[in-house]
């Protein structure tokens, strides 16, 4: 059902926008959640006596880090019945989440998958059991498109849209309706090379382009995938010309990120981290980068990005589980090593 206020403006960070009509929400996702199982680090998965675990899943982890810092964010799938997949509507959910929107089934199943955190030199591993997961076995008639495209911002990734057939067209419809409604949409390329090959991925991306208004990509990814390569201003100029992205945004690991918008570039270094755990980064900066957006800037999207991301690697699990205050305190030090 739809839920917008009647309330001719809406009130953001920066005061009240009378030009923008309230919405349901600022940003919704959609995509798979799971369980993530992983061991401690210096134990293998092959012997480990225990597994600590952990809601994950890129859109979820999204809209989670949107919501610590403050965002009325929702995130929409599909979710079995049974206390796992209550486990993740209820972890989503105490974090400020709405997850009203999420259909749920009574025979399904919820996808797993393992990670064993390498020390250098060895790679984090990561084993996937997501198959016939609730979420890839869903349809788009399912789904109360109303509702969700009552937004500012829809946010998906290329994982959605490799998940079957079903979820493809579900991204496609997530879009189209979120683009009819006028909100923006921003798209990750989130290349998972256990998922599908570079080639079929890169297709499913040209596919949805004219449906996207932000694009998100690693220089990896848009190295092997669309055969950017070579300096990153140079990557980011293939991308936008290649794909037609009128806003474009590289990230380049620990040496931060780089943006095209409208003619103008911007690029961002950074910040040292001692890294915990890095899986969910990626996502950390999404949030805020939208969240950067949302207040109409792209600079301050990176820095916000690049602060989250920063952030996220320096706890546990998946989710950003620290706040807007952590986020603005980061930005506010300076390179100040100790905040007193």
């Amino acid at each position: 059902m739809n839920t917008v206020c009647s309330t001719p403006y809406s009130r953001t960070s920066k005061g009240l926008d009378l030009a923008r009509p309230v919405r349901r929400a600022q940003l919704v996702t959609l995509g798979e959640a799971m369980l993530r199982l992983s061991v401690r680090p210096g134990d293998r998965l092959e012997d480990a006596p225990a597994f600590d675990v952990h809601v994950a899943g890129t859109e979820a982890n999204v809209a989670f880090a949107a919501a610590r810092v403050g965002l009325r964010s929702a995130w929409v799938s599909s979710l079995p019945a049974n206390p796992l997949g209550r486990r993740v509507a209820a972890t989503l959910a105490a974090g400020g989440v709405d997850v009203s929107l999420v259909h749920w089934v009574e025979a399904g199943r919820l996808g797993l998958y393992f990670v064993e955190l390498g020390a250098a030199p060895r790679p984090i591993s990561v084993v996937y059991d997501r198959a016939n997961s609730a979420i890839a076995q869903a349809t788009p008639d399912l789904f109360d498109w109303e509702a969700i495209a009552d937004t500012d911002f829809l946010h998906l990734s290329g994982i959605t849209l490799g998940l079957s057939a079903s979820c493809y067209e579900i991204g496609v419809r997530a879009m189209e309706e979120a683009r009819r409604r006028g909100a923006t949409v921003t798209f990750d390329v989130n290349y998972r090379q256990r998922l599908w090959t570079p080639q079929a991925a890169a297709d499913a991306v040209r596919s949805v382009a004219h449906l996207v208004d932000v694009l998100i990509c690693t220089a990896e990814d848009a190295r092997d995938l669309f055969g950017a390569g070579g300096a990153p201003e140079d990557a980011l100029a293939v991308l936008s010309a290649d794909l037609g992205f009128k806003t474009a945004v590289l990230t380049l690991g620990a040496a931060g990120a780089i943006a095209s918008r409208g003619g103008e570039v911007i690029r961002l270094p950074g910040h040292l981290v001692e890294v915990i755990d890095r899986v969910g980064a990626g996502d950390a900066f999404d949030a805020g980068l939208i969240w950067g957006l949302l207040d109409g800037s792209i600079e301050l999207g990176l820095k916000r990005g690049l602060a989250m991301s920063a952030l996220k690697m320096t706890v546990h699990g998946d989710l950003f589980r620290l706040d807007a205050g952590d986020v603005v305190g980061l930005l506010a030090r300076d390179g100040r090593e100790v905040g007193r």
